[in-house]
């Protein structure tokens, strides 16, 4: 066996926090929402900076409030937040590009707190068995109802089963810049699967529709549309599919999250 490549890796941080969570978490950006005593971002940071794999972290989002959480931590790097996620991650990229950027890169956004460097792992690991320039990961609902029971999530039944999109994604940098228009049509549209399919043609939404589409039909397509190689990553992991994005998410976090080891000022590398 190969051994493991080393990734770089991008937090998305720079989602608004408006609608109804904001309500209860009455922060600006949702990356910094505290739940238990820390910043959601900083749970998945952790995460990150605990997988063997990862070897840098650059963090798109408000850039002065995070270089002054993570001030303590070597080696991150910061890039400015977009106007959407393909915009931040864009931003991201020519930060690690200027660096010298691996060839695939880990993209996660700030709202899953509950990540760990297991669940990344076993997620690289899978993306390594499959050639792709676009790893994505679902997880399987009756995952999610195992571990994370009662918590609503978008689900898609497909001929291979119920799943669910999961929030890990691995890119390979040179092969993205030509489809980032059409990427963010998808990010747009990523909780509707119906307008998902109508995306990638009305063939697709048929089939979604009349329950006989399958993981393959939609790879086969996305590599007519986007002209790169995408493959769906089925993760074993609840934690990949759950993110913290309505008040009912934000009470499981805090309800599963203490205190954690190594808190932002003292967890330098």
């Amino acid at each position: 066996m190969e051994p493991m490549p080393s990734f770089d890796a991008v937090i998305l941080a720079g989602g608004v926090n408006s609608g109804e969570l904001k309500r209860y978490a009455p922060y600006e950006n949702e990356a910094l929402i505290v739940i238990g005593s820390y910043p959601m971002i900083y749970y998945v940071y952790r995460a990150l900076r605990d997988t063997p794999a990862v070897r840098r972290v650059v963090i798109s989002g408000p850039q002065e409030s995070l270089r002054e959480l993570f001030k303590h931590e070597k080696g991150v790097l910061f890039a400015p937040p977009g106007r959407d996620a393909v915009e931040s991650f864009s931003n991201a990229l020519e930060v690690l590009q200027r660096e010298g950027a691996t060839e695939q890169v880990l993209v996660v956004p700030a709202d899953i707190p509950f990540i760990t460097p297991e669940a990344i792992s076993d997620f690289l690991a899978r993306c390594q068995e499959v050639e792709a320039d676009f790893h994505y990961a679902i997880v399987p609902r009756a995952v999610n109802d195992s571990r994370f029971p009662g918590v609503k999530r978008t689900y898609v039944s497909i001929r291979e089963g119920v799943f669910t999109g999961g929030n890990l994604f691995v890119l390979r940098a040179s092969s993205v810049a030509g489809c980032l228009d059409m990427a963010r049509k998808i990010v747009a549209h990523r909780k509707n699967p119906l307008a998902l399919a109508r995306l990638f043609g009305l063939g697709l939404a048929w089939r979604y529709v009349a329950g006989t589409l399958s993981i393959a039909d939609v790879e086969k397509r996305f590599a007519e549309v986007m002209r790169i190689r995408g493959r769906a990553v089925v993760s074993p992991y609840a934690e990949v599919g759950v993110d913290v994005d309505k008040p009912s998410d934000l009470q499981l976090a805090e309800s599963l999250l203490g205190k954690v080891q190594n808190p932002p000022e003292q967890a330098g590398r």
